[in-house]
């Protein structure tokens, strides 16, 4: 993997722009050559403008090397890129950097290294100042006194003299979110509450005002004698709508969920899908039975009672209604999106290839999606075998769930290795949150169990809550206790960097989009240029990913777009 060769180091000042310095600063603590450095910029206010230049950049390419016809491009449409030289030097570095190092020794060395300056840092501060009534200024003046005065130690091994550096692992980085990087990043919690606060007024609305009436309706239907056509329509119609409702909603709630992590700043696609995966799957199963359980307080104040082949009635028909949506959603909005751009690009002809590739590509595979939906079917099938495992709605639900997965592991599997195996990149991490999800329809099934067994225990709505939640924080952690005896010791490998990067396409410096970009513009023997890393693109990286047997011809290709980049300043690359 490539994280075994990089860390990632925290605490630059907005200023440090330059790959060099970073890296000869670590080359001086450190004593050995680090193999590159990818400083991670903050660009979301000039987002549009460093997609739009990878584009052309990837664009350019194509055309020198003959992927298709010049004429296609639509490089001569470009102005006004005088001033791109001059916005890339003014992004401000986001504090963090990405240290890449030829072997694993030294990645341990480094962080263990970092690790004891750490410490020795936070000793002298301890001892000096206190921090509840000193400024953070203060504080970093007063280390780096105190790492000049104590023990002989300089301030060399802090940056610039003054700040010092924080060094841990570095993730995968397929999995590195670049455009969230930001000097101030936006508050993560504030905005995931609000979106579950949104959620939950969302349920509710929907749950007791809209759907609840149709669940009471249905029950004055099943007590009504003789009940006429009419009356029949109506029962229909009621139980029609509350189903696709609550399965239409349930796609709402997790494009809300999706937005508003999307918007919430993480760095790691990875820790985004694991928080949109939790949040998503607690609220889609509240959608569910939300209606239901305002019908049952509505009834218990009137002194009725919701049946319990009705619940089950109800519940089944929700999860026929969610299959059926969510594997809409799936073939369908594909197709919409492929047809509506094919026609688009058909009956124009000034697109260019660079507007009308990313229309045409292929979708990438929301795993993260698929998870939530696994999950809400898994738990409504449980729900319906705790309810009354007697009932033709449940038996038709477990030969309808199993039925279901073999199918769609089985397209899954072939969507994924004929559409969207170039642009999806996974983590184990995902997998991980959804096996501790997983003991929730488990615990469901352990209530129905000890419920029916010959033990007594209380019938409290809230006992029975607390013993599966209880039940499930169990699981979870003898699961979590398995992991950790079972994790495997790794030792480290003679591997060089070279080698594993000869097998991956995607790196630390390709896939950083303003890295990229200066390189390009200013290029130097340090910081070399390099092409960027695009779904579909992978041939320009060289190597085993190229279409061409002639290597010469991309290095040809990337020395013209560094004598001819996106500007026309008249600034020559330093040599």
């Amino acid at each position: 993997h490539m994280r075994n060769f990089a860390v990632v180091a925290e605490g630059f000042p907005k200023s440090a722009r330059s790959c060099h310095e970073v890296k000869a600063f670590f080359e001086t603590v450190l004593g050995f050559d680090v193999e590159g450095v990818s400083v991670a910029y903050d660009f979301q206010e000039e987002e549009d403008f460093v997609v739009d230049r990878i584009d052309r950049v990837i664009e350019k390419a194509d055309g020198h090397l003959g992927v298709y016809p010049v004429e296609l491009s639509g490089l001569e449409s470009h102005v006004g890129d005088n001033q791109d030289g001059y916005v890339l030097d003014c992004l401000l570095n986001s504090g963090y950097a990405f240290v890449v190092f030829s072997r694993e020794e030294d990645r341990e060395f480094c962080l263990r290294r970092f690790a004891d300056i750490g410490k020795h840092v936070s000793k002298r501060v301890s001892e000096t100042y206190d921090s509840s009534d000193t400024s953070e200024d203060d504080i970093d003046n007063g280390a780096a006194q105190g790492l000049q005065d104590a023990d002989g130690r300089s301030r060399s091994v802090l940056f610039r003299g003054k700040f010092p550096i924080k060094v841990g692992p570095a993730p995968e980085a397929c999995g590195v979110l670049w455009r969230n990087f930001a000097v101030e990043p936006p508050a993560r919690i504030p905005r995931i509450g609000l979106a579950v606060a949104a959620c939950l007024v969302l349920i509710v609305i929907i749950g007791a005002v809209l759907l609840s009436p149709g669940i009471l309706f249905q029950m004055s239907y099943k007590n009504t004698p003789n009940p006429g056509r009419t009356e029949f329509l109506l029962y229909l119609l009621e139980q029609t709508v509350s189903c696709w409702a609550v399965a239409l909603s349930n796609r709402a709630i997790i494009a809300l969920f999706r937005a508003a992590v999307a918007g919430a700043g993480f760095l790691q696609r990875v820790n985004e899908e694991v928080v949109c995966l939790c949040c998503s799957a607690f609220a889609v199963s509240l959608n569910c039975v939300a209606h239901i359980v305002v019908g049952c307080l509505v009834a218990e104040a009137e002194d009725t009672v919701v049946t319990i082949s009705l619940t089950v009635k109800n519940l089944f028909h929700t999860l026929c209604a969610h299959l059926v949506v969510s594997e809409g959603e799936r073939i369908g909005m594909p197709l919409w999106t492929y047809w509506t751009a094919h026609f688009a690009v058909r009956q124009t002809k000034y697109m260019s290839v660079r507007e009308a590739e990313p229309a045409l590509a292929a979708e990438e595979m929301d795993l993260m999606v698929r998870y939530v939906d696994l999950w809400l079917l898994c738990g409504l099938v449980c729900a319906l075998v705790s309810l009354d495992p007697t009932s033709l709605y449940s038996l038709t639900a477990v030969v309808l769930a199993l039925c279901y997965g073999i199918s769609i592991y089985l397209l899954d599997k072939l969507r994924f290795l004929r559409q969207v195996a170039q642009v999806y990149k996974t983590s184990s991490k995902l997998d991980v949150a959804h096996n501790y999800l997983s003991f929730g329809p488990v615990s469901i099934l352990f209530v129905a169990v000890l419920y029916r067994a010959p033990v007594k225990v209380p019938d409290s709505p809230g006992m029975i809550i607390l013993m599966a939640l209880a039940h499930w924080l169990a699981c979870c952690i003898i699961m979590r206790g398995i992991q950790q005896c079972t994790v495997p010791a790794r030792e480290l490998t003679d591997v060089p960097y070279i080698e594993v990067a000869s097998l991956q396409a995607y790196n630390y410096f390709n896939t950083n989009p303003v890295h990229v970009l200066r390189t390009l513009h200013f290029p130097s023997i340090v910081v070399p240029p390099i092409y960027p890393l695009a779904p579909g693109k992978e041939y320009l990286q060289g190597g085993q990913f190229s279409d061409y047997d002639d290597p010469h011809r991309l290095r040809e290709t990337l020395m013209l777009l560094i004598r001819s980049p996106l500007k026309s300043t008249g600034m020559q690359p330093p040599r």
